[in-house]
């Protein structure tokens, strides 16, 4: 995988999207937020938003090329380190957290790279996961005894949401917002298998809809029209109740096209051990995108 690099499209999401977000949500709740996820090694994001958080958990491989390289990785880690602490001893962040490995592998183990282990305590208030990989891409997983296990990134979302529910904390309201951003490629056999076992006449009809499109907007519908279904789900069986703001398609360094969800996520605790959804999901279906093109 190769070296990400900023530009101008990440960030204009960054600071006309993302930013005024937080700040909302930061007069809203009172007081500085917790951040969990991919800051990069020059923490851009950090950087950005830094007037609005308290505390950081950041992942990072250090070197996303494949095989690593040892001696970058390490390098890049100790860099991406340095810069945290630096926020740190100047008092603009409280304390942070840095674990060395995929932020997938990481959760779902409960290890880093080096061994640390991975708990979330904290209620976190803005999750940046930043996959730019497919939503449905497998990956492996090593135990400590060798065994290879296979997961998804969705398995990834559930166990921070789990995490989420049962975090203490002072934010009585318990809302949080997630950027989540990933590769436009979808396969549609995913989405058949999934809409053919869907009794929602909504689903039948925009899918249906969908497939007449051109290859490209075809799947980025159907990417939408799977990760709204699959979110709603988790969220609301994780007791938070998800609004989906508009979608951003975008494209990236290397020429591939992205998309990054954003989810407001409120806890509400009810009987039945599942948060309802409120929105109104064929006007979501059928609402654009946020398209940014610039020209690199």
């Amino acid at each position: 995988m190769p070296e990400f690099h900023d530009h101008p499209t990440k960030r204009t999401i960054r600071e006309q999207w993302c930013k005024p977000l937080l700040e909302h949500i930061n007069k809203e709740l009172g007081y500085k937020l917790i951040y969990l996820g991919l800051p990069g090694i020059e923490i851009l994001d950090i950087l950005a938003w830094k007037e609005y958080l308290d505390k950081v958990i950041a992942f990072d491989c250090g070197d996303y090329n494949d095989p690593p390289d040892p001696v970058i990785s390490k390098n890049n880690l100790n860099k991406l380190d340095e810069n945290l602490r630096t926020l740190e001893r100047k008092g603009i962040l409280k304390n942070y957290s840095l674990y060395c490995g995929y932020i997938e592998k990481v959760v779902l183990r409960g290890l880093d790279e080096n061994g640390n282990r991975f708990n979330q305590t904290d209620f976190v208030t803005v999750y940046h996961l930043d996959f730019c990989n497919s939503l449905i891409s497998p990956f492996q997983i090593f135990d400590d005894k060798g065994n290879i296990s296979e997961h998804y990134k969705t398995e990834v979302i559930t166990k921070l949401l789990e995490y989420e529910r049962d975090a203490s904390g002072k934010n009585v309201n318990k809302k949080f917002v997630m950027f989540l951003t990933v590769h436009s490629h979808f396969l549609e056999k995913e989405a058949k298998r999934l809409f053919n076992q869907e009794d929602s006449k909504i689903y039948k009809k925009y899918r249906g809809k969908v497939l007449k499109l051109e290859e490209q907007d075809k799947k980025i519908r159907l990417l939408k029209l799977y990760t709204f279904h699959v979110l709603k789900n988790h969220f609301c069986s994780r007791q938070f109740i998800p609004d989906f703001l508009t979608p951003i398609y975008y494209e990236g360094t290397g020429h591939h096209w992205l998309v990054c969800f954003t989810v407001i996520g409120t806890y509400e605790k009810t009987a039945s051990g599942s948060a309802i959804f409120n929105q109104d999901i064929a006007k979501l279906l059928y609402s654009k995108f946020l398209i940014l093109n610039f020209v690199q």
